[in-house]
């Protein structure tokens, strides 16, 4: 009776050995599949990072490039700024080839990734934005620009010395004089706002536009002026029509250009 009871004994604690061996060996196939799982989704995130380090390395690039071109200040692109992370190849083990992974926490490697990242997107966003900027202000600029003619016609006296034909004296005329029928519309040769108009002496019916940049132009002997004073003006839109109004021998428009309050030759900014 007693043999019986040792065996009894020692069968019962066989089997829960047994029995508990196979439970552990259980849970550790599933620690091993869950580990795999964990490194084939860090795998698809680590690639996703590197495809758009790599994205964010051809951004740097062609801001580069940009800013080479818009002769803004140029910082070479930095390798090291794009150095994270990288793809990590998944052998059959589960076990990752380039790096050792064994008691690392995925997920600090990860958010340092990301935070690297994040760091690459706030500097392109801000220099792009400077760009930005800066490509408006050129845009403004061109806006700006009288490059058109304010009338078609005949260009009857240049700009610089010419015998004024009321006194006979030579001076310099600060304009072009350009000969088209009565009632012409005058056209806005850029953006910009009305700042003046007044029956002027000389000049007879005129006005001033302000472009901005330190630009304005003058246009005298109109027959009628259709803006006033503060209005802000497009390219193209109608501000005056020509007349003969002032010292004037017939209708024309007197068409000046002025930069920082010096007249310039007229001829020399318009392009169309």
């Amino acid at each position: 009776m007693g043999l019986l009871a040792l065996f009894l004994v020692l069968g019962g604690i066989g089997v829960y050995r047994s029995i508990r061996l196979n439970s552990e060996v259980e849970e550790l196939h599933a620690l091993k599949n869950q580990y795999m799982r964990q490194q084939i989704e860090f795998k698809k995130v680590s690639n996703e990072i590197s495809k758009f380090r790599d994205q964010m390395s051809r951004l740097r690039e062609l801001d580069y490039k940009l800013r080479l071109i818009t002769d803004l200040e140029v910082e070479r692109p930095n390798p090291s700024l794009y150095g994270i992370g990288g793809s990590m190849d998944v052998r059959s083990d589960g076990l990752t080839e380039n790096v050792d992974l064994a008691g690392m926490d995925l997920l600090s490697v990860l958010d340092k990734d990301l935070e690297r990242l994040k760091e690459m997107a706030n500097y392109q966003e801000e220099s792009f934005n400077d760009l930005k900027a800066f490509l408006v202000d050129q845009k403004d600029l061109l806006d700006r620009s009288p490059y058109r003619w304010p009338v078609r016609g005949f260009v009857s006296s240049n700009y610089g010395p010419r015998v004024d034909p009321f006194t006979g004296l030579q001076r310099q005329h600060q304009g072009v004089d350009i000969v088209t029928p009565k009632g012409t519309p005058v056209l806005a040769p850029a953006d910009g706002i009305v700042t003046y108009t007044a029956l002027d002496p000389t000049l007879g019916y005129m006005l001033v536009i302000d472009h901005g940049y330190g630009v304005i132009t003058r246009y005298g002997h109109n027959d009628a002026i259709l803006v006033r004073e503060g209005q802000r003006v497009s390219r193209g839109d109608q501000i005056a029509t020509v007349g003969s109004s002032g010292k004037s021998t017939g209708p024309h428009l007197h068409y000046e250009i002025r930069i920082n309050d010096l007249a310039v030759n007229p001829l020399n900014y318009i392009l169309e």
